[in-house]
């Protein structure tokens, strides 16, 4: 696909794509969307290009199957619509909500009820992710902000989880899920990692904006590799203070710790 300069100088080099999408609400301009990769139209045992030609808002289902970012703003639309979407690897608008540098950090989008679509923290690495490429705050007021969207393996989205004390939490499999803490009076809430899916599949835990205090977040895994922080099986792990992170890998049936800030063993 040609992405030379043949259109006007300011333009950035993108790739472009017409999908259907499914939903009938309204999109903003550079709002990120998701394959419907278990589309079953004509039943899951047949093959169906409908798969990934067809997008939806970002949720926790298809979280690894990001698609692009829309090209300008499409009105609500009842059954759905047919839209324009810049691939990954494009330098185009995306719609941001965060406080944003030239060249510095990446944002990943959020499938958080409420901001599907939008980027607004960062997560990993990889389609799904980019990286600002102009100097403005839209951490107030969610707007247009000027990058590069990232290629490589899927970054699985980010989304945004509140603590309640003394209850287990859910995390979506996969991708980054950022826990706002609070103070837990009675008890540690607790998450078991459940299982990957595909060989190579990262998922990233992060205490976000509000420390885990008095008792903290407890992240249970279950198939590990047998090599923890200090050297023995990591089991459980603890995150308490903003910051507090942790990123695993699935590989070969285990998951693998690939890196730790803060994380203490339990």
């Amino acid at each position: 696909m040609d992405m030379s300069i043949n259109a006007h100088q300011k333009q950035g080099p993108t790739r472009t794509a017409w999908v259907w999408f499914e939903g009938s609400t309204a999109l903003k301009e550079g709002q990120g969307v998701c394959y419907n990769w278990d589309y079953t139209g004509v039943g899951a045992t047949l093959a169906d290009g409908r798969r990934f030609n067809r997008v939806e808002l970002p949720s926790t289902a298809n979280a690894q199957h990001f698609a692009g970012v829309t090209v300008r703003p499409y009105s609500a639309h009842t059954g759905g619509q047919l839209i324009e979407i810049y691939l990954p690897g494009s330098v185009c608008n995306v719609y941001a909500k965060a406080n944003c540098t030239i060249g510095v950090g990446l944002l990943t989008f959020d499938v958080t009820s409420g901001y599907e679509g939008y980027f607004r923290y960062e997560g990993l690495d990889g389609e799904g992710s980019c990286i600002p490429f102009q100097t403005v705050d839209r951490s107030d007021t969610a707007g247009l902000v000027f990058a590069k969207l990232c290629e490589g393996p899927p970054s699985g989205g980010v989304e945004v989880v509140q603590l309640v004390d003394n209850t287990a939490w859910v995390a979506m499999v996969g991708g980054t899920t950022l826990i706002v803490g609070l103070a837990c009076s009675t008890g540690s809430p607790t998450e078991e990692v459940l299982d990957g899916t595909i060989e190579g599949l990262r998922k990233k835990v992060e205490v976000i904006t509000t420390a885990v205090t008095t008792h903290e977040a407890a992240l249970d895994i279950e198939n590990n590799d047998g090599i923890t922080l200090a050297g023995g099986a990591l089991a459980s792990c603890a995150l308490g203070a903003v910051g507090d992170q942790v990123v695993l890998k699935w590989s070969g049936g285990v998951w693998r710790n690939m890196a730790s800030v803060g994380v203490t063993e339990s």
